[in-house]
């Protein structure tokens, strides 16, 4: 391989309290966490919407905040954002759970959502709380000294340039920053999945008769990982790290399309929107201080920063340790989101809205309390930190 020595001077263009790299669900749980907190906070995003795979990839469906068997078991900023992503959008929240409490249902705490209107109460929020925003911004590498990064190479339309923190939130969703300033990861190939809006006549009839504009909407999804209708990984072909492969990745997700505009024709009906950011599920993730896996499934954990439910499995219910959150060679550093240090099945459950959310809480929360007391991620005290998280109305552990 041939290579080309690159020598610039990049300028620092302003300073954070806290950087959050990415600006998916999980970032939005950090931004919110940190600033609320007292830090000043910037997120950087490469595409040109706040929400990622939730709005941007169309996965637009708020997994359950409960165990499945009527009980609430994620709170704070996650749900927070469930009301907020049905505020000025469609929904199907079950009425039992507009207040939070579920009393009574059997039915799950969760609900569909329009990705444009969530995405502008983000926007709306992020204004609110006092959070800044860059769009348009790629991250291209962190600058690390004896294990702490002190500040972000971007590139944009105004050129490559850095901007430093005290702290940093990888919410990049594939590891990016702990990657490339050097943390151990583990990275999993992913099946073929797309999803995609379409309408036809016959559903624009029945949005017009019922009143009910989601009649007429229709969300779909294709992909190897279904088989008679039921939920199997299927073949795992594309590495989400891999540029080449995210390539490919998305040219044969849009291939799908062929015999679904063919019917689409044939009914009178149309696509209207492809998703604009490759569909990935599980991609590269932290090796944390603690990796939580299947059989950890219903544990307490001393250091827990919250409960989620398994959003396939109704009666599971996962705490989530800190230590999946941070690795110890990293001073300044958060995993957030389907990052965190999971496997297997754990990392199937915590890979969805409401643990990106909840995650990306605890580091921007930690982040603070790290600062407050000079030291490292992995020596923030936990205590403290359970008992913010615990104030914004998390659930720090799961009683059944």
């Amino acid at each position: 391989m041939a290579y080309i020595n690159e020598t610039n001077e990049v300028p620092i263009v302003a300073e954070y309290d806290i950087i959050v790299v990415g600006g998916g669900i999980a970032a939005m749980g950090a931004a919110l966490g940190a600033r609320r907190n007292g830090l000043k906070v910037l997120v950087i995003e490469k595409s040109v919407v706040l929400g990622g795979l939730a709005t941007l990839g169309f996965i637009a469906y708020y997994l359950p905040l409960c165990d499945g068997k009527g009980k609430k078991v994620t709170g704070g900023i996650a749900e927070e954002l469930l009301h907020l992503s049905i505020k000025y959008g469609y929904g199907n929240l079950a009425p039992e759970w507009i207040d939070g409490k579920g009393v009574g249902t059997k039915n799950r705490y969760t609900s569909i959502f329009s990705p444009p209107e969530f995405i502008y109460a983000l926007d709306e929020l992020m204004a609110a709380d006092g959070i800044d925003l860059m769009f348009d911004t790629v991250f291209c590498k962190p600058m690390m000294q004896d294990g702490i990064c002190k500040a972000v190479i971007v590139e944009n339309k105004s050129g490559r340039s850095a901007y430093a923190a005290k702290m940093f939130v990888d919410a990049t969703g594939d590891a990016d920053l702990l990657s490339r300033a050097g943390a151990e990861c583990m990275e999993e190939k992913n099946y073929l999945a797309y999803w995609f809006y379409s309408t036809n006549l016959e559903k624009m009839k029945k949005a017009v008769d019922t009143g009910d504009i989601k009649a007429g909407i229709s969300l779909e999804w294709r992909g190897s990982f279904l088989k008679d209708g039921t939920y199997t990984l299927g073949e795992r072909d594309y590495s989400a790290c891999e540029a080449t492969d995210v390539t490919r990745f998305i040219l044969d997700g849009r291939k799908i399309l062929k015999a679904e505009i063919e019917k689409n024709r044939a009914a009178g009906g149309s696509l209207i929107a492809l998703p604009g950011m490759a569909q990935f599920r599980r991609t590269r993730r932290l090796q944390g201080q603690y990796l939580l896996e299947e059989s950890d499934a219903m544990k307490r954990f001393d250091d827990s920063i919250g409960c989620i439910g398994h959003w396939l499995k109704p009666g599971i219910v996962y705490e989530i340790p800190y230590r999946t959150l941070v690795n110890k060679k990293y001073a300044n550093i958060f995993a957030s989101g389907r990052a965190i240090s999971s496997a297997g099945d754990a990392w199937e459950a915590t890979r969805v809205i409401p643990p990106a959310v909840l995650t990306g809480q605890a580091a921007g929360t930690a982040a603070a309390l790290a600062i407050e007391q000079k030291c490292a991620v992995a020596d923030v005290p936990i205590a403290d930190l359970q008992k913010r998280m615990q104030a914004s109305g998390v659930m720090i552990h799961y009683r059944t």
